[in-house]
C-alpha cells in the first residue's frame, strides 16, 4: 500500500499518539522500508529517520551522505553527519510529543513487530516520550490485500490444492509400479510442479511419513529422508506464491494413507483436528456476519478449545495460524494465544492460516491447514474452493 499521511495521521489521532518514528540501520526495519517504499536492494549504511506527526508535516532526519534515500519523500529534511547533530535533530521533530509509535513489541510478545533495537529505544526515551507498538498502524500498511492480489492467491491456492492431489496420486502410481519411494522423491515431484504451474517457495516444502509427520518443522532433504511403503501415514505441507515482489502467499497443509482404507487411528485424530479448524474459521466468519471485532487470539482459543476438550491440548504445540502477506508469515495479526497472546483485531482484506496439529511424537502427527480471506465487506472465504474433510486413502 501507498504511503498515506492523512490516513496515517487518522489513526494517530484515533489511538491517541502523537505520531508514528519509523527509524532503520542497514536494512534493520524491513517493515519500515516496505511502508517508505524503499528497495530491498537500497545501499543503506547510515540510520534515518522519518517521523509522521498527528497533524502537520512529516520530517526525515537522514545522514549527509545518504540524503537520496528518502528524498521520495514528503517532509522537512533535517540533515546530520555527527550524533550530536543526530540527537538535536531528534530533540526537534519529537519536541511536544508525549507518546510514538515505533516497530517494538513490548516484552518481544510478536517478534515479527520487534525490529527496533533496544538501544535506540533506549535514545528515543531520553527525549521524554512513551513508546507504543505501531502494531495498529502496521496492519493497515503492511498486511490489507489489494484486489489484484486476491484475485491472484485465489489461482494459486487452487492450484496448489491440484499440486497436493497429484503428489497422492503420485505416491500411487510409483507404489503401484513398485518403484522406490522417497520422501525426497515426492518433495522433488511437488518442486517440479511448482516450476510447471510458474510457482516459486522459499523453501522445498515438507514431505513427512510417520514419525516424521510428527515434527511440524521437518523436511527431506537429498541427505535425509524416509523411504515410503505401504500402510505408512503421509503429510504434505506446501506453499508457494508467483514470482513477483507483489504477490502474497498460499499456504496448505493435506494428509494421506498409503493403503485402501485408513485406520480408525489416524481418523479418530484427523476427526478432532479436523473439527478444530472448522471451529476457528466459524468464530471468524460468525463475528463478521454480526459485525462484532474478533482478536487473533480468541481465533487460536477457538481452535484449543476443542483439541484440549479432546484431551489431545499437550500435543498441539503451536499456534493456530499466522499472517499472510507478501511475506509467508506476515506482519498481520496471528491466531496465537499460546506462543504469545496476539490481541491485534482481525481486518477486512486481510489473510491468514488456519493450521491447528496434534503430534504424537515417534509415531504420526496430524496438520490441516487452510487459508483464509476476509473481503473488504466482511465475508469470510477459504480461499482454494475446497478443503480436506477426510485422509486421503491413497491406494483406494
Amino acid at each position: 500500500m501507498a504511503l498515506n499521511i492523512t490516513t496515517i495521521q487518522k489513526i494517530l489521532n484515533d489511538r491517541n499518539i502523537d505520531g508514528w518514528l519509523l527509524f532503520d540501520f542497514r536494512g534493520s526495519n524491513d517493515l519500515a522500508l516496505e511502508i517508505l517504499g524503499i528497495k530491498k536492494e537500497s545501499h543503506l549504511t547510515r540510520r534515518f529517520y522519518y517521523f509522521i506527526p498527528k497533524s502537520g508535516t512529516p520530517s526525515k532526519i537522514v545522514n549527509a551522505i545518504e540524503e537520496h534515500n528518502l528524498a521520495h519523500l514528503p517532509g522537512n529534511k533535517l540533515s546530520y553527519s555527527s550524533h550530536n547533530s543526530l540527537r538535536e535533530h531528534l530533540q526537534t521533530i519529537l519536541s511536544g510529543s508525549k507518546t510514538i509509535a515505533m516497530e517494538y513489541s513490548p516484552m518481544n510478545a510478536i517478534p515479527y513487530l520487534s525490529k527496533v533495537d533496544a538501544g535506540t529505544i533506549e535514545l528515543i526515551r531520553t527525549f521524554g516520550v512513551d513508546i507504543v507498538s505501531s502494531a495498529d498502524l502496521i496492519t493497515q500498511f503492511t498486511a490489507l490485500w489489494t484486489s489484484e492480489q486476491y484475485e491472484e492467491n485465489v489461482a494459486v491456492a487452487k492450484e496448489l490444492v491440484e499440486t497436493a492431489t497429484n503428489a497422492f496420486n503420485f505416491i500411487k502410481n510409483s507404489m503401484l509400479a513398485g518403484n522406490t519411494l522417497t520422501e525426497y522423491t515426492v518433495q522433488q515431484f511437488i518442486m517440479n510442479e511448482f516450476q510447471k504451474k510458474n510457482l516459486i517457495t522459499d523453501f522445498p516444502p515438507i514431505v513427512g511419513v510417520n514419525e516424521n509427520s510428527a515434527n511440524p518443522h521437518y523436511a527431506p532433504d537429498e541427505t535425509t529422508f524416509k523411504e515410503i511403503h505401504e500402510n505408512d501415514f503421509v503429510l504434505i505441507d506446501l506453499w508457494a506464491k508467483r514470482p513477483d515482489d507483489s504477490s502474497v502467499w498460499s499456504d496448505i497443509t493435506w494428509v494421506g494413507f498409503v493403503g485402501e482404507t485408513v485406520p480408525e487411528k489416524y481418523v479418530k485424530i484427523w476427526d478432532i483436528v479436523k473439527n478444530a479448524r472448522d471451529a476457528a474459521f466459524s468464530l471468524v466468519e460468525e463475528r463478521f456476519k454480526a459485525n462484532l471485532p474478533v482478536f487473533g487470539f480468541e481465533v487460536d482459543d477457538a481452535s484449543r478449545k476443542v483439541i484440549d476438550e479432546a484431551g489431545c491440548g499437550k500435543y498441539f504445540i503451536h499456534r493456530t495460524g499466522h499472517s499472510i502477506t507478501t511475506t509467508l508469515h506476515g506482519s498481520g495479526p496471528h491466531m496465537d494465544n499460546y506462543e504469545t497472546k496476539d490481541e491485534r483485531r482481525l481486518l477486512p482484506s486481510t489473510s491468514f492460516s488456519i493450521e491447528p496439529g496434534i503430534y504424537l511424537t515417534g509415531d504420526f502427527g496430524i496438520r490441516s491447514e487452510i487459508d483464509v480471506f476476509i473481503h473488504p465487506d466482511g465475508k469470510v472465504e477459504q480461499t482454494s474452493g475446497i478443503k480436506q474433510e477426510e485422509i486421503i486413502a491413497i491406494l483406494k
